[in-house]
């Protein structure tokens, strides 16, 4: 049985492309630059497995630095030499190494030491990730959601218009600028919606409990499909007060960090969806426990990013395809980040508002290596 022999981190800057807010915060500027982490892990026989993480500082506590600081002195060390099928023993080392408050910590930093291990696993055993993972080949296609950045009509009307251009039918907008910006904004995306197409609010954290309650009940009228966050990560019990009075459906992303914590919305009764996003829940290991939890519960899945990687977004569609989950998934790094240089394929992989997998052992793409050292600061 091979171990954990080397653990290489590259913390890169990526080009940003266009500008991304959000209630919260800000992932980045046209011109500027994204935070990435990559992680290549290497076993005891030459395998190698990579993975990633998307710090975005205004949704998150991690930064660049902490999490590469924390793999580099705590996390890597803690886990080398360890049996690499040993994917339960991994994360009592990572938790023995960093331990947890209310949630568990450093998240972000866990999520891509864990990605890379479950990609070096899904070589060795030569299935894709979602066939090692349980799931069928077959299952090969997630329609992506459309990120809308506008906040008026006009501009919502365009960006959808290129969306729509561009081959994708869902399409997700940030809620939480104002009461009434956020009702124009949803009736003008239900209005040009096609048939079939899923409408998402995520306010990110940003309402206060009665403007939650307001805009809440006319999203309900409009045909909102789900408002993500509509509350602060630590108000509960202002999510139960929520949901006594409007019957639109809810979601939660940043206070649903572990499985502990999701277990807790859902047997409240307090979720109609669990939001998979890898990066915020520590890594796969931890996101199928969420999912288990989900399917008891009877509550189906969306999937969800924050410009995150590539690398990122295929191994959130694989460990989604592999429960037969094909989409609506808010996976919109593409929009905001180009990673041409460091995944050259990347055009053959997504296009027309999806993302084709294909049966290659792991998640299905590794960086260029030579490239990605160009970029490390």
């Amino acid at each position: 049985m091979s171990n954990i022999a080397a653990i290489e981190i590259f913390p890169v800057h990526l080009p940003m492309i266009r500008s991304f807010s959000f209630a919260s915060g800000s992932a980045g500027k046209a011109g500027g630059r994204a935070p990435h982490i990559f992680v290549k892990l290497t076993d005891s026989d030459g395998g190698v497995g990579w993975g990633e993480g998307r710090p975005v500082t205004g949704w998150s506590p991690e930064t660049l630095e902490t999490v590469t600081s924390t793999l580099r002195g705590y996390l890597a060390p803690a886990v080398i030499g360890l049996p690499v099928t040993d994917r339960w023993g991994l994360h009592r080392a990572m938790q023995r190494a960093i331990g947890r408050g209310p949630s568990m910590g450093q998240p972000i930093a866990r999520a891509a030491l864990d990605m890379a291990l479950h990609d070096l696993l899904a070589k060795r055993a030569g299935l894709s990730l979602r066939a090692f993972l349980g799931g069928s080949d077959q299952h090969n296609r997630m329609a992506l959601s459309y990120t809308l950045t506008g906040h008026d009509r006009a501009s919502i009307g365009e960006e959808m218009e290129a969306g729509q251009a561009a081959g994708f039918l869902h399409f997700n907008f940030k809620a939480a600028v104002a009461p009434e910006t956020d009702v124009e904004v949803a009736e003008t995306v239900k209005e040009r919606i096609a048939v079939g197409g899923f409408v998402w609010a995520d306010a990110n954290q940003g309402y206060q409990l009665h403007n939650a309650r307001r805009v809440g009940q006319v999203f309900e009228s409009i045909g909102v499909d789900v408002l993500e966050q509509p509350l602060p990560a630590d108000q509960f019990e202002q999510m139960r007060s929520l949901r006594s009075s409007t019957a639109i459906p809810l979601a939660v992303d940043e206070a649903s960090v572990g499985p502990a914590d999701f277990l807790r919305y859902a047997a409240a009764g307090l979720v109609d969806y669990l939001v998979v996003k890898i990066t915020r829940s520590g890594g796969i290991w931890p996101t199928l426990q969420q999912i288990a939890i989900a399917e008891a519960g009877g509550l189906p899945l969306l999937v969800s990013g924050l410009t995150d990687g590539f690398l990122t977004k295929l191994a959130v569609c694989q460990t989604a395809l592999a429960y037969g989950f094909a989409g609506p998934a808010a996976l919109n790094g593409s929009q905001f980040t180009d990673e041409s240089a460091i995944f050259p394929t990347k055009r053959e992989i997504e296009y027309n508002g999806t993302v084709h997998l294909s049966d290659a052992p792991g998640i299905g793409v590794q960086p260029d290596e030579d490239a990605l050292r160009t970029f490390v600061v």
